[in-house]
């Protein structure tokens, strides 16, 4: 579960290596967020080479892709991930970055192909 001061790593290519979390929108007070919630962030670290598009110190939106607490499916089946990662949104809602790292859940297919599309792998 993502509260604010989480710490995430970036799963995409804007340039951020790591964000904090601030909060998590349509959530009150300290409340946790999960897989598909849209989070205020601030980037924290960036990548050293590459093509940078955000700055240090930035605050954009995030929409968080992975958690690292069990996340039991309708069918019976758990889902676990090592790291909790997130993709940088800009303020309109649009990715930044133009490929996603490492698995998704299929629980994005009603939400949004074109994160689908961008993706390596669905688990």
């Amino acid at each position: 579960m993502i509260q604010p001061g989480t710490r995430m790593t970036v799963s995409d290519n804007s340039g951020a290596r790591q964000v904090e979390c601030i909060r998590i929108l349509g959530r009150t007070g300290r409340s946790t967020g999960s897989v598909g919630d849209i989070a205020v962030v601030s980037v924290k670290v960036l990548r050293k080479k590459g093509n940078i598009k955000v700055k240090k110190k930035e605050i954009c939106l995030a929409l968080i892709l992975r958690v690292n607490k069990k996340k039991t499916r309708l069918d019976g089946r758990q889902v676990v991930f090592e790291k909790n990662t997130c993709v940088l949104l800009t303020l309109k809602r649009t990715l930044y970055g133009t490929r996603i790292f490492g698995p998704i859940m299929k629980e994005f297919r009603k939400h949004n192909l074109k994160l689908l599309s961008l993706s390596s792998s669905q688990v």
